[in-house]
């Protein structure tokens, strides 16, 4: 393996920085300072910030292709820190491994993208290069970072979410469902007075069990959980409810549309309607809207769609390309959760691929850790495809 350009210790002294910070979803301007800054000391040649708090490094080239490698800002919080080895916002290095929220999910690699595009300002014998910091990702997958990709158009993407330095050519999308039931309220003493809305939901539920499963070579199933349920009124002492709200979880693989997958519930329920005229249920996408650190609002109806790359694809030609040139070995796998790539690849059909230094099983739980030489690698990975794409 050739020997890495990459500064080590100065990337391992910029990730510790940014654990340090805690940059939960919405609070993510103290650490888009600190990149904003790495990247001016690191001599990028623009450096910009959009209304609501995206960040975005430009290192020009001499061709009109462009290559963006994106990661995100923020975290999710850390429930019981007391369980953890390490302060989960201390950035600890112990046997070659660095610890701490976002550690794997994904501040190391976003850090080692903006070292590794760094390492093309010297020679502009490449396209156009950007680094993309973003906000919301774990709330919003991609509506903060189609902000970005409102102002600039690349010719290919590199997400940065963990997957052990594979090459993800594809990622299952995710949709929230909303299912509404009505009723008529009744003392519970006599329930033949009244409609159960909970007893509507069930019956809904157990029906969509039956419903086939829409399946993927690449992506696999796109599977439905009911991940919530609560009726009113809430708590209903002696009193049938007379409304129940569930959220279902939907994974989606390529090419599933807002109306597709919602077709076969509308069929559903108006099957069972149709055999009772008791049965009121309403169907609808989760929506939220919330503010960035900015005061800038972010507005989501929560349908992230999936998508997938073939395998003959120039940018996956590139990357399997890049990682003989630095002796690995590649593997092609797929995201088996939500990604910003449901904007990049998913919405705008811009050729996209996922490269991590961290692991998946890593993300979000106690004692968040990355392998360094695993960043390290992924830095001189970066540098590698920022350099060939042309």
């Amino acid at each position: 393996m050739k020997k890495s350009h990459i500064d080590t210790e100065a990337l391992t002294a910029f990730i510790q920085d940014l654990i340090r910070i805690k940059s939960l979803s919405g609070n993510e301007e103290e650490v888009a300072r600190r990149i904003i800054t790495e990247m001016h000391a690191l001599g990028y040649d623009e450096v910009s910030v959009d209304a609501y708090g995206n960040v975005l490094g430009k290192i020009r080239g001499n061709s009109s292709r462009s290559i963006l490698f994106e990661g995100h800002m923020d975290i999710v919080d850390v429930p019981n820190p007391e369980r953890w080895s390490y302060d989960p916002f201390d950035g600890t290095v112990h046997r070659g491994c660095l610890y701490g929220r976002g550690a794997s999910d994904m501040k190391a690699a976003l850090a080692a993208m903006i070292h590794g595009a760094a390492g093309c300002r010297e020679d502009a014998d490449h396209g156009d290069i950007y680094v993309s910091a973003v906000v919301y990702e774990e709330i919003f997958e991609g509506v903060g970072f189609g902000k970005v990709l409102d102002r600039i158009t690349p010719d290919a993407v590199v997400l940065g979410e963990p997957n052990d330095l594979e090459i993800a050519i594809g990622q299952k999308g995710r949709a929230e469902i909303v299912v509404e039931t009505a009723g008529i309220n009744a003392h519970s003493a006599h329930p033949e007075h009244g409609v159960n809305a909970i007893d509507t939901m069930v019956t809904l539920l157990h029906q969509l069990q039956k419903l086939p499963v829409v399946e993927s070579d690449v992506l696999g199933k796109g599977i439905v959980v009911a991940t919530d349920m609560i009726s009113t009124p809430y708590p209903g002492t002696s009193i049938i409810p007379n409304r129940c709200r569930a959220t279902l979880d939907r994974r989606l693989i390529e090419d599933e549309t807002r109306e597709s997958v919602l077709k076969p519930l509308v069929d559903t329920i108006e099957y069972l309607q149709a055999a009772d005229s008791t049965f009121q249920t309403q169907v609808s996408y989760a929506v939220e809207e919330l503010p960035t650190y900015t005061g800038e609002r972010l507005r989501s109806e929560r349908f992230y769609p999936g998508w997938s790359l073939s395998e003959s694809d120039p940018l996956v030609s590139l990357a399997l390309a890049a990682y003989r040139e630095l002796g690995i070995e590649p593997v092609l796998s797929s995201y088996q959760f939500c990604t910003d790539g449901s904007e990049s690849a998913g919405k705008r059909h811009i050729p996209t691929i996922g490269i991590g230094p961290g692991k998946a099983s890593m993300a979000h739980v106690v004692n968040e850790c990355v392998e360094l030489e695993k960043v390290f690698l992924a830095a001189d990975i970066y540098f590698t495809l920022a350099k060939r794409f042309k």
